[in-house]
C-alpha cells in the first residue's frame, strides 16, 4: 500500500491538555491526552474517550517550560481495543506557527527522554576499581 501522507510523521510520546469547542465557538469539554506522533500538518493523539468536536485547542508544556498551544480540528477519532480514543487532528494555523509547534514539541520529546536516561542510569564507574574495593577489605 503506497504511502499517501503528505508529511512525515514523527513518532513521541508527550502529555497534552485539549479543549473542545462547538459551532459556536463556545468550550464544551476538554480532558488530557498523550501525543502519540506529530507532522506539519497534524497530530495522532490518545485520550479516554472519543473526541466529538469542530475544533480543538490542543496544549503542551514545551522544554522551557512554555506552554505552547495550536487549534486543530478532528479528522478522525475512534476507540481502540484498550478503552481509550485515538483521535487524528488537522492542524489550522498557518505554515509558520505549525512548524514552530512541531519543532518545540518533538525538541521536548527528546530533552524529556534524554533527562529520564540520566535520571535512571547507573553511575559510570569502572567496574575495575570496584573489584578492587572489594579485595582491599579483609
Amino acid at each position: 500500500m503506497k504511502n499517501r501522507r503528505k508529511y512525515t510523521r514523527v513518532n513521541i510520546n508527550v502529555l497534552a491538555s485539549y479543549d473542545c469547542y462547538n459551532d459556536e465557538g463556545e468550550l464544551f469539554d476538554h480532558g488530557i491526552a498523550v501525543i502519540l506522533d506529530v507532522s506539519c500538518g497534524g497530530l495522532l493523539i490518545e485520550s479516554d474517550s472519543i473526541i466529538d468536536a469542530n475544533l480543538v485547542n490542543v496544549v503542551f508544556v514545551d522544554h522551557d517550560n512554555k506552554s505552547m498551544k495550536i487549534v486543530a480540528s478532528v479528522v478522525h477519532s475512534r476507540k481502540i481495543k484498550n478503552g481509550n480514543a485515538r483521535t487524528g487532528l488537522c492542524f489550522h494555523g498557518t505554515k509558520s506557527s505549525n512548524i514552530k509547534f512541531v519543532t518545540n514539541l518533538v525538541r521536548s520529546y527528546h530533552c524529556s527522554k534524554k533527562i529520564y536516561q540520566q535520571k535512571n542510569s547507573s553511575p559510570n564507574i569502572p567496574v575495575s576499581s570496584i573489584q578492587r574495593k572489594k579485595t582491599e577489605h579483609p
